[in-house]
């Protein structure tokens, strides 16, 4: 009995340090996972701070770069939206096209700046200079413009100055013209004393009376004759006709002869100022269009740039007459424009009858060059024969014909 009561009483003390053992050893457990414990809480909360660290970086350098993007642009939407980089490349890319002068290595907007600000201050340079050059071109204007009107100040004052002079020549002419009519009366009166002398003569001759009948005759004829040359030689100082109308930009114009007074296309004349005193010569009109009673012509030779061909002009030329028939002789060699049978339909155009030879009713002689051949033997001439050496041309200036050289023909009709 005694020895198995001692073997009950070792198994429950081994059951005992057993307890005991575990219960250490659960002890170390739990101080080992406690300390485990706190060691990951501190990992934890370490890992925490980091996190939070690394958000405000972050938050940080979002700032920066939105920032960066509401300056730059080319975001997709909204100002503060991250830029694009290829469309901020292509907003360079264009920006190189609008400035030849940018090199393609430039790719960033701070390598873009001084480029664009170089390119605009020379821009406002080059402003500058025009606008300057703008003022000294106004500044010329105006001197140009005051030089202008100091000019037709002093034209308009030399104007006044001749019509005054004019004035004062026609006011002299008119009291010659009474001196003169004056003595034309007291020679008349004369004149009838001297006839009634001549018919108390009793004893003169029927024969000497009817030469002196003759002769007076002869001379009265004469005297007719050389008045119709006179008044012809007045003629060309009096105008042939009026300019109408002015087309100032097309340097056209009408005047008031026509078909009905015998004008042929071609012919010209010299235009001259209607204002008394003033018979300068302003230009030359070409007829371009004939209608039955005016014509339209081309104003051509201006003489003064400011002083242009206007409505109420007058027009001459020395061999054209609206109105009556001329005769003419020519003399000399008639080639190149306006050889002799040209000439002669000219003149039979504008009513000049050509004459063999001078009479009582020649009005003008027309000259041409030189002559190589003899005019009756058709012979070559060692020298050439001057026309003013023919006995026609002598004769001519004899009588005091007009003589016109081929030279005026063809300066006042085109052929």
């Amino acid at each position: 009995m005694k020895r198995s009561q001692r073997g009950a009483a070792r198994i429950s003390a081994v059951w005992m340090i057993a307890v005991i053992v575990a219960f250490f050893v659960s002890m170390a457990v739990a101080f080992v996972a406690f300390d485990e414990a706190g060691t990951l809480e501190t990992e934890l909360e370490d890992t925490r701070t980091k996190l939070a660290d690394a958000q405000a970086q972050l938050d940080t350098e979002l700032d920066a770069i939105r920032a960066i993007s509401e300056v730059a642009g080319f975001s997709g939407e909204g100002a503060s939206a991250r830029s694009e980089p290829e469309a901020m490349k292509e907003g360079l890319a264009s920006l190189r096209d609008a400035f030849p002068d940018m090199d393609a290595s430039v790719n960033t907007l701070q390598g873009v700046i001084p480029v664009v600000i170089g390119d605009r201050n020379a821009a406002q340079s080059k402003i500058r200079d025009l606008e300057s050059q703008i003022v000294q071109l106004r500044a010329d204007v105006a001197a140009k413009n005051s030089s202008i009107s100091e000019i037709t100040s002093t034209k308009d004052r030399e104007l006044a100055d001749l019509r005054s002079q004019l004035s004062d020549a026609e006011q002299a002419a008119a009291d010659e013209k009474s001196g003169l009519e004056r003595q034309v009366a007291s020679v008349r009166s004369e004149l009838s004393n001297k006839d009634s002398d001549l018919r108390g003569v009793q004893n003169e001759k029927d024969q000497v009376e009817r030469d002196a009948e003759k002769e007076r005759s002869a001379m009265q004829a004469r005297f007719n004759e050389m008045s119709r040359k006179l008044q012809f030689e007045r003629e060309p100082e009096a105008p042939d006709g009026e300019v109408l109308a002015v087309a100032p930009d097309l340097a056209l114009g009408w005047i008031n002869l026509g078909a009905n007074n015998r004008l042929a296309r071609g012919t010209r004349f010299r235009v001259v100022s209607n204002a008394p005193g003033d018979n300068s010569l302003k230009a030359f009109a070409e007829v371009l269009r004939v209608e039955a009673r005016m014509a339209e012509v081309r104003f051509y030779g201006q003489t003064d740039p400011f002083n242009p061909p206007v409505d109420g002009d007058i027009v001459f030329n020395p061999l054209f007459d609206p109105y009556g028939e001329r005769n003419a002789v020519l003399v000399g060699r008639f080639s190149g424009t306006f050889n002799e049978k040209e000439l002669r339909a000219l003149l039979s155009e504008i009513r000049i009858n050509v004459q063999p030879e001078i009479d009582l009713t020649t009005d003008y002689l027309i000259v041409g060059q030189e002559i190589y051949t003899d005019p009756e033997t058709l012979e070559p001439l060692e020298e050439p024969l001057q026309p003013s050496d023919l006995p026609a041309y002598k004769d001519a200036v004899a009588q005091g014909l007009a003589i016109v050289p081929i030279k005026d023909v063809r300066t006042y009709f085109k052929n």
